[in-house]
């Protein structure tokens, strides 16, 4: 079960403007970066930290969108459930990735669902600070809504190319994406199934498997369990292109 480990993380009862910052986001696209110490203390009161076992779910579809989410260690999968249980994964998060669930900004209901792949640490912050400080700091706003487009239009691209690609092409798309995005190293291990491999590709974990077999009979990389070595990332990316 998920475990409330306490409301302060250690660096954060410091209360530094950097600690703050760190606790959201540590990559470029650091929404919180226009917020003064003072909106930061606000955004951090009685926020949680919670530790969540391997395969619990952070948030579920369709209930109601009462934090956003920090996720501080560990892998989580993002995720639309669909009908006959059908679910299409649209985006791993990792250290330092924050979001919002998709309901922020639409009727205070979750899009998505979020599930930990591996055991997770992170932090909920009560959703209607940050909608505060949007109406109070125009900077963060403007972010904030820049951040929400980004991962709009990131979603539109990946739906045209699982509904305009064929198999293999979203094949390739995956194990780049893993490479390239989430691991940045390879060989990489992903601690995925072959049903979430298959859920990021659009397919059945029947064809999933079949292509990867097909990519490993070309030479186009090797794989053992959950380690994948890709050794032509050329051709991959020519699949990608051409579909």
């Amino acid at each position: 079960m998920a475990k409330i480990i306490d409301t302060d993380c250690e660096t954060c009862e410091k209360r530094t403007t950097d600690c703050c910052k760190n606790c959201f986001q540590e990559h470029k696209h650091n929404v919180f970066e226009c917020l003064n110490i003072e909106q930061l203390d606000f955004l951090m009161e009685k926020k949680q930290r919670i530790q969540y076992n391997t395969g619990e779910t952070i948030i579920k579809q369709n209930t109601a969108s009462t934090h956003v989410v920090c996720i501080k260690e560990g892998l989580a999968k993002v995720y639309i459930e669909g009908s006959k249980g059908k679910n299409l994964i649209v985006r791993l998060i990792g250290n330092g990735d924050f979001i919002t669930g998709g309901g922020l900004f639409n009727g205070n209901v979750q899009n998505f669902t979020i599930s930990a792949i591996t055991p997770v640490l992170c932090c909920l912050i009560d959703s209607s600070k940050l909608a505060k400080l949007f109406s109070e700091n125009n900077e963060f706003a403007i972010e904030l809504v820049r951040h929400h487009t980004r991962r709009n239009n990131e979603l539109v691209r990946q739906m045209v190319n699982l509904t305009q690609k064929y198999m293999p092409g979203r094949v390739a798309d995956t194990l780049l994406y893993l490479k390239n995005e989430i691991f940045k190293i390879n060989p990489f291990t992903a601690p995925l199934t072959r049903q979430d491999l298959a859920d990021m590709s659009n397919m059945t974990k029947e064809s999933f498997v079949r292509i990867l077999q097909q990519f490993k009979e070309s030479k186009l990389l090797k794989t053992k369990g959950n380690k994948f070595d890709i050794i032509n990332e050329s051709s991959l990316l020519s699949i990608s292109k051409n579909g």
